[in-house]
């Protein structure tokens, strides 16, 4: 099929939208939809889906892929699952399972969302009315109409360049709820680098499906 496997999925949804993720490829499409419909708008997005699946084969992470390493500030570090208690050791971290990955770097170093979120927001002079940290499957952060900013915890495993990104980003959207030309303005004058970093974020895209 074009070149790569698609998994289709039907639901009571009205439009077609296609994910990559950890090398899979999911088209989510409406119940009645007809599938060379499916087939077609699938097709008119290979080259988009191939590429991205050449990005997500990216050796650097593999260790971390394969549960052998854990991201902390973008660096590898070993991790063990199957440890009779979470804690970090030796400079490693010793897990009881997968979801266990999301306490213990919480514990560690969960502080640090908060405390450079609201470091930033006193630069920018965008206040956040509150900060909650959650397990987004998708994204890495979000900021609705009422001014609550959440963040994705993965945020710990990014470079630190990247993390300071995704929260001007959060912070931007307390002045301009959208992506137009006004918000990327903003972004730009707190994070010239912007462009760049938004480039980067996507190699770390998979850590989204990972530690569930």
């Amino acid at each position: 099929m074009i070149g790569f496997d698609a998994e289709i999925v039907r639901s009571r949804r009205k439009t077609l939208v296609i994910t990559v993720r950890e090398g899979k490829v999911v088209i989510r499409a409406p119940l009645h939809m007809p599938q060379e419909r499916i087939l077609a708008f699938a097709e008119s997005k290979r080259d988009w889906i191939l590429r991205t699946l050449e990005r997500q084969k990216d050796p650097r992470f593999d260790p971390v892929r394969e549960g052998k390493a854990l991201l902390v500030d973008g660096e590898a570090v070993p991790v063990f699952f199957g440890a009779a208690k979470n804690e970090v050791r030796e400079s490693a971290y010793y897990c009881k399972d997968a979801r266990a990955v999301r306490r213990l770097l919480l514990s560690e170093r969960g502080y640090l969302l908060e405390e450079e979120l609201f470091s930033l927001s006193r630069m920018t002079g965008l206040e956040p009315s509150d900060v909650q940290v959650r397990d987004f499957s998708a994204r890495w952060g979000s900021c609705g109409s009422d001014k609550k900013i959440k963040l994705n915890w993965r945020l710990l495993m990014l470079p630190p360049d990247l993390r300071r990104y995704v929260l001007i980003h959060e912070l931007c959207h307390l002045r301009q709820m959208n992506h137009s030309r006004a918000f990327w303005a903003l972004v730009q004058t707190f994070c010239p680098s912007y462009r760049q970093c938004l480039r980067r974020l996507k190699e770390y895209s998979f850590l989204t499906g990972l530690y569930r």
